[in-house]
Parts: C-alpha cells; structure tokens; sequence
C-alpha cells in the first residue's frame, strides 16, 4: 500500500492553539485522543534506518500491527508492507530477521478530520527523552491539493496567532518534515555520538 503524508512540525504553544481552536467536536465537547506506541526495531548498526526502510510494530487499542515501512526519498510517499505478529514485540518477522528493539515513540493523536480519502490530525510524540508536535495530513493520490491547501490554511492560523517574523520567515515554504521514525532515529544517533 502506497501512503501520502504532508506534516508540519509546531511548537508546544501552537499545538495548544490548534487543539483549543479545532479540537472539539461540538462547544464543550473535545475530540477524543488516540494513543498509540510505535516500537522500532533495526540492526545494531541502524542498517535499515539507513537505507530509509522502518520496521515498526504499532500497539494501538490493545492490537499489535507489523509494518515495514519504506520511505521515498524528497517524496511524501512511502510503501507500508504489513508482516506477522506473534507476541507482540517479544515474537515477531523482525526478531526473526535479527533485528532487535531499538525503542519506543508514544504518539496522542487527535484526529481533526477523517474520511476514506483524507485525514488531518494532531500529533503529541515523545520519545528518547524528547517531545515533539506535528500536524500531518495522510490523503490518497486525488486528494494532494486539498492536503497542501488544508496545510496553508493552518499555517496561516498560526502566523494570524504568532505575528513574529521568526516564525513567518520559518514557515515561509510550508516544509514537509521527516517521519516519526526519521526522528526518532536522528536523536537515537544524536544521544549515542554524545555518549561517545
């Protein structure tokens, strides 16, 4: 299966503003939050992080899911591949391969918008330490202008909301951040050069 995602990293401060302007279902009434685990596995080395390939088990709503996950390159499109669970992260196609845990990311998710075609979320992810706020826009091939259009539209909310030029001039070009797993294994490399 082929997926399209656009994301935007936000501050904690934006992420909060976000949440309060479209976080709610009806008046008095929040959307709920998802949480969901994403359990990383690689060769010691980091071998298939390096060649843009995530292998990840997912535990969301007491389910594990085996994903291999391969990232295209300057694209926001990747292939997911899903593989055999047998116990969770202890028993899986990973260990089988040898690959071995390398750690965690939690992710609250709060989903703005959802169809068959289209979603827009809120995304809290902690990991190594580290805490970080994304919006991210996963649509099927049709829907591309709608996502980056969808992207501008909150943008704009945060620069009307933030009139700084720092983050005007940040924000200018609407980036297209990395995935979850590039982050998470950029600071797993970032924490083991400094403890060396």
């Amino acid at each position: 299966m082929t997926e399209r995602e656009k994301k935007m990293l936000v501050s904690k401060d934006e992420y909060d503003y976000l949440i309060e302007q479209l976080g709610y279902e009806l008046p008095g009434i929040k959307k709920p939050i998802i949480r969901q685990i994403n359990y990383y596995f690689d060769t010691e080395d980091l071998a298939m992080n390096q060649n843009h390939i995530t292998c990840r088990v997912r535990l969301k709503n007491g389910h594990y899911k085996g994903i291999i996950k391969r990232h295209f390159t300057d694209t926001d499109r990747s292939t997911e591949t899903e593989i055999k669970i047998y116990d969770g992260i202890e028993e899986n196609t990973f260990t089988d391969m040898g690959l071995q845990l390398q750690g965690s990311l939690i992710t609250e998710r709060c989903i703005l918008f959802k169809d068959s075609n289209y979603e827009v979320v809120l995304d809290k992810n902690e990991y190594l330490g580290y805490i970080d706020y994304e919006i991210e826009i996963e649509y099927s091939p049709d829907y591309e202008e709608k996502a980056e259009l969808t992207l501008k539209v909150l943008h704009d909310m945060l620069v009307k909301q933030n009139n700084s030029a720092s983050f005007k001039k940040i924000y200018i070009s609407l980036p297209n951040c990395s995935s979850k797993s590039s982050r998470f294994f950029e600071r797993k490399i970032l924490l083991k050069n400094k403890s060396t």
